[in-house]
């Protein structure tokens, strides 16, 4: 009882200083920065902050008494740091975010102050909240994974235990594309001085490509429901591929903005928004991961313990399969590609769109998102567990992703080249034939070798299009495909090359 009562009074004070330190954050937001007292803000919002931290600090160690818990030394230790880190940084995170992208005439100096405390803060939180769940994760699924979702009958249930009316798979989705619109509606609003630009395409889109998922994976497994048309529309059976989802939302809402948003760059938008698209992938694995599925094949545990304890535990199970045979965990695929995923809206949004952009056009980013798509799932399904995989043509349609996005890219520069030079606007930069030569030789020696080694492999297999394993003919055909995809770069710096020559 004492835990409980606790456990209520600190979430109240945790309330109660977030919302005054957003109150307090929306005055400086919207007011005049020569009516702002930025020290007394920074004191104000240290002292809120340090008390929503240590009040949530305090509400996880009341959990222990509430569930009659008689924690280890350890986990204590990691629930003290894990909340008191998750409050502090997630708090910075959140008022430097709000600051940064929807503060008005904020100082340049201290805009760019908060743009490097939430670029710090806001991926450090994450590795704060799995040093907290290891205070609990063993009381949480040691013997069966977590709850998946809230079920109006029957309260929490886990895959095991039934079909949630709530779940936390669709919380993950909704969360992953609610991001992609915030971000997308910024970067905007720092183009063009607006919001809202985007938001008829967001409500567009978003459903268009949930019903694409939902169609795409039934078409996989037309078997299935050729005699049952109406399970198509059965959204609450699961079932959604990320490939379909991805193709019919980016052509619907291609468009729907290009119908509605005249006046506009088509191709800005593409670059912003199709990148971003990673992050809400990466946010929907979670629900994967709460779902215990499309997880890869079983593997021994010893080489996975440095997962945070929550995943390393839930990882043991399997919608599919069962509970995975002793000493082995099935390989966390949502986690594995949550990464990739993340790393490549880094390289694209930040690398090719920030530090390269003189390098690129208008479109490549976009172009780039399907590239790296293609990339990741022609690495990872060869270990998808065989229940989630959809044959070899879905492992097919990975790699034409892969090229057909070189493709695009390759078409996309030679395209612009040529209607400047029409236009008589084209103009070779100084350094292009450096560029141009080191590319040249860089993608020649790389892609070269890349096509002898996938060459000598698949000489040594044999096709089997059964399923997507790594087998040796499969690991030569990845690298083919891969030499293919970076040799068409050769028609993007030999045509830069000679142009600067002349």
């Amino acid at each position: 009882m004492v835990g409980i009562v606790l456990f209520i009074v600190f979430a109240l004070l945790v309330v109660a200083s977030l919302v005054f330190s957003i109150i307090k954050t929306r005055e400086v937001m919207l007011n005049d920065v020569t009516k702002i007292d930025f020290q007394t803000y920074f004191i104000t919002n240290g002292i809120t902050g340090g008390v929503f931290a240590l009040s949530l600090m305090a509400m996880f160690l009341s959990i222990y008494g509430w569930a009659g818990i008689s924690p280890q030394l350890l986990e204590v230790i990691q629930t003290i740091f894990g909340a008191l880190g998750f409050g502090i940084l997630g708090f910075i995170s959140l008022h430097t975010f709000l600051l940064h992208y929807y503060g008005k005439k904020i100082p340049e100096n201290i805009d760019k102050a908060f743009f490097i405390a939430l670029m710090i803060a806001f991926p450090v939180m994450f590795l704060s909240i799995f040093l907290l769940s290891n205070g609990f994760a063993d009381y949480l699924n040691l013997t069966g994974p977590l709850v998946s979702g809230l079920s109006w009958n029957d309260g929490f249930v886990t895959p095991y235990s039934g079909k949630p009316n709530l779940a936390f798979y669709a919380l993950c989705i909704v969360s992953g594309a609610i991001y992609v619109y915030l971000y997308a509606d910024h970067k905007y609003y720092l183009q063009y001085g607006k919001h809202g630009v985007l938001e008829s395409t967001f409500y567009v889109a978003f459903p268009a490509g949930v019903i694409g998922a939902r169609l795409w994976y039934c078409v996989g497994l037309w078997d299935q429901y050729k005699d049952n048309l109406g399970q198509i529309f059965n959204m609450q059976e699961g079932g959604l591929t990320i490939l379909g989802g991805a193709i019919t939302g980016i052509v619907v809402g291609v468009l729907w903005f290009k119908w509605r948003n005249k006046g506009y760059s088509l191709a800005l938008a593409f670059d912003i928004v199709v990148p971003s698209i990673l992050i809400a992938q990466t946010v929907g694995r979670w629900g994967n991961f709460f779902n215990c599925e499309v997880h890869g094949v079983a593997v021994s545990e010893e080489y996975w313990r440095w997962l945070p304890k929550v995943i390393f535990n839930n990882a043991h199970f399997s919608d599919a399969a069962g509970t995975a045979p002793a000493g082995q965990l099935y390989v966390p695929l949502f986690f594995i590609e949550g990464i990739t995923n993340l790393l490549g809206f880094f390289v694209l949004a930040h690398v090719f769109g920030n530090r390269l952009r003189k390098y690129t056009e208008l479109g490549d980013l976009g172009y780039g998102y399907i590239i790296w798509y293609g990339l990741t799932r022609v690495l990872l399904e060869p270990i998808r567990y065989s229940d989630y995989k959809m044959g070899f043509w879905s492992w097919f349609w990975s790699f034409a992703f892969l090229i057909v996005g070189s493709l695009l890219i390759v078409g996309n520069h030679l395209i612009r080249r040529i209607i400047r030079k029409k236009k008589g606007t084209f103009q070779a930069q100084p350094n292009d034939f450096m560029v141009g030569l080191i590319s040249t030789i860089a993608i020649g020696v790389i892609g070269t070798s890349l096509a002898v080694v996938g060459a000598i492999l698949m000489s040594q297999g044999t096709f089997d299009k059964s399923e997507p394993l790594l087998n040796t003919f499969n690991i030569g055909l990845i690298c083919a495909s891969f030499a293919i995809s970076i040799l068409l770069g050769l028609a993007i710096s030999i045509p830069k090359m000679l142009d600067a020559n002349k």
